[in-house]
């Protein structure tokens, strides 16, 4: 799942400014939004359905299964020909391939499979942070993390900002997103990652590469522990014991972003009985296998009645601490899951989840 942040935090929080309540209220309104609409074309829709399946088949499936058939070959092929699909394997762990902002504009037309395309909205008070020094955190992560996919990094990703992002919001293109470690370690969906652009790993050195250099990233704090505890019609994150992405974050002095996908969780069903074996996948091997199906006829395509929103809905001021505190990291991240909580809440009712509550777990 990628973004599908893998196991590398644990505890912190924010600073928000004192401001008259109708203040406050007003800086929350959306107005400042983008959406990616669907065509009314039935041509269209079928390349969209194709490169949803190519991306996240070769990735998610393909990839996979080439792993596990590289070594079974040498029982059942003669010797040649599985040596020759062990190179093959081999070139696609080593290949890295340049960004492609084209590959970014087709990888943006899968919207299209969404019921009125996908929308990225931003907070009044949000608008002005968007840049330098901040790190966007998504949640939850869904099953195949489309939120953070089609309304994060990737719409800079196209150099086309004009057409997929607002105009309010100047977001640099060199902007990035990290993933789980064990992703790249896929042959094409390790490709697929070069190709889109967002190809950091989501480990301490990782992380600190990008912090150093002041550099804008999103990422998908609950990981795929969130895969693995997701029920479809629940809105559960993994959240209250992470918190190393904060230790990092005071250690930098970085902005945080709060952005929530309102719908990630209904556009697939998922099989919840296997929520513990894929916790134990996640604790030993770094990734899940999480059984799901979008449309009856074609399992990776995600639920055409679903709509999909992101709201950038909050902005935590972070001083900097070079050596923090346990103490210190505790109070962050109970700043930080409030803010994710009233994001959800102030929002939940505009966009069809108002009888949700908010799970942390």
């Amino acid at each position: 799942r990628s973004s599908f942040l893998a196991q590398a935090f644990s505890s912190a929080t924010p600073h928000l400014c004192s401001v008259c309540p109708v203040a406050a209220m007003a800086g929350k309104e959306l107005r400042v939004h983008n959406t990616i609409a669907p065509s009314d074309s039935v041509l269209d829709y079928v390349l969209a359905a194709a490169v949803h399946v190519a991306i996240w088949g070769g990735g998610m499936v393909v990839g996979p299964l080439l792993l596990l058939a590289a070594p079974l070959s040498f029982l059942v092929l003669p010797l040649r020909h599985a040596l020759r699909l062990s190179a093959l394997v081999g070139l696609l762990l080593t290949l890295r391939l340049p960004e492609s902002p084209l590959v970014n504009r087709l990888f943006l037309r899968t919207a299209s499979l969404l019921k009125n395309g996908s929308t990225i909205w931003f907070a009044d008070d949000v608008v002005p942070h968007i840049g330098e020094g901040v790190m966007v955190c998504f949640h939850p992560h869904g099953i195949i993390p489309l939120g953070f996919t089609l309304n994060g990094a990737i719409r800079a990703k196209t150099r086309q900002p004009k057409k997929y992002l607002p105009l309010e919001v100047p977001m640099d293109a060199r902007v990035s997103g990290v993933q789980a470690p064990v992703l790249f370690r896929i042959p094409i969906l390790r490709q697929i990652l070069h190709l889109l652009g967002c190809t950091m790993p989501a480990t301490k050195a990782g992380m600190f590469t990008l912090f150093k250099q002041k550099m804008p990233f999103g990422i998908i704090i609950g990981g795929s522990e969130e895969v693995a505890i997701q029920i479809s019609g629940r809105e559960r994150l993994f959240l209250k014991h992470r918190a190393g992405f904060m230790k990092y974050a005071l250690q930098f002095g970085y902005k945080i972003i709060v952005a929530y996908n309102f719908g990630e969780s209904d556009l697939y069903k998922n099989v919840v009985s296997l929520r513990h074996i894929n916790m134990w996948l996640v604790k030993n091997f770094g990734f899940v296998l999480p059984v799901f199906y979008g449309k009856w006829w074609c399992p990776l395509l995600p639920r055409g009645d679903v709509e999909l929103h992101t709201v950038y809905g909050a902005v935590l001021e972070l001083p900097r601490i070079e050596d923090p505190t346990e103490a210190q990291v505790a109070e962050w991240h109970a700043k930080y899951v409030s803010a994710v909580t009233e994001v959800f809440d102030r929002h939940k009712k505009r966009f069809g989840y108002e009888s949700r509550t908010l799970e942390i777990l």
